[in-house]
């Protein structure tokens, strides 16, 4: 059992407070953003264009990732309205953050007239990586948490501050933010792999959205959320959904490319 007795505050200015969750999703952030940037130099963009695109995302995600946040706690907030914009309290949700993010990307990149496919292959591992960060700060904060475990590891958060429910202060729970960031670490491995090695644009990204959205699915089990559908939590729903349509593009993006190739290879036989 792991003993976690850190004060998710760092320090205070005033009527601000400065999380350790908030140090690392910025840290994630600036990875993240650095190795996109540097995967998307195999693609020839225009540098000016792509950063106007990454402030895009930055502030979908935020965006998103605090919009669900605020949803999952509505009870709350509606409460504390003030709050809702307290970043850097800590309370984001991951899906929200790569929803929006992406929807934020995809209108960019419209607009400036940016390869879709191609840049989402880019971003697939640096979403990863950024993930496996931020996580670290779940870890410090217990906003992640697992549910009770009788196993022989655990986490055991005694701070009084720590952001897990009350009940939960002093009890062994599953260590689900290191599940995840194992999780994603094998993951990013493959997403690599295929970055390199596969020409058909989006298939990358196809694959690590199916691959994490197994991983919420299997790991939420050893959380505690609201149950919303047929024995389900609110992460598995929006996991299923995650690989049905990411299954369903990646069969088009795979028999588009198959058809490209069977028509530029009967061009070539006439």
């Amino acid at each position: 059992m792991i003993r976690i007795n850190i004060d998710p505050i760092m320090f205070q200015l005033g009527p601000l407070a400065f999380s350790w969750h908030g140090l690392f999703t910025a840290i994630a952030v600036v990875v993240a953003v650095w190795l996109g940037l540097s995967l998307a130099q195999r693609y020839n963009v225009d540098q000016e264009k792509l950063s106007n695109l990454i402030i895009w995302i930055i502030v979908g995600g935020v965006v998103g990732a605090r919009l669900m946040h605020v949803l999952d706690h509505l009870s709350y907030y509606s409460q504390n309205p003030v709050e809702i914009i307290a970043v850097w309290k800590g309370g984001i949700a991951v899906y929200g953050s790569f929803i929006g993010g992406i929807v934020a990307g995809l209108i960019a990149a419209r607009l400036y007239r940016l390869p879709v496919w191609p840049l989402l292959d880019a971003a697939a591992p640096a979403m990863l990586v950024g993930q496996m960060i931020g996580r670290i700060g779940c870890l410090i904060n217990g906003d992640a948490w697992g549910e009770p475990t009788n196993a022989g590891w655990g986490l055991v958060y005694v701070n009084p501050g720590a952001q897990l429910p009350s009940s939960l202060i002093g009890v062994p729970t599953h260590p689900y933010p290191v599940y995840e960031i194992v999780a994603c670490g094998l993951l990013l491995v493959i997403v690599f792999y295929l970055w390199r090695r596969v020409q058909v644009p989006g298939v990358t990204f196809l694959v690590a959205a199916i691959g994490y959205g197994v991983i919420r699915f299997g790991l939420t089990y050893f959380r505690q959320e609201t149950i919303v559908a047929f024995g389900l939590q609110e992460a598995q729903v929006i996991a299923l959904i995650t690989i049905v349509l990411s299954l369903i593009l990646l069969v088009v993006r795979l028999g588009i490319n198959r058809s490209s190739y069977t028509l530029t290879t009967s061009e070539q036989s006439r």
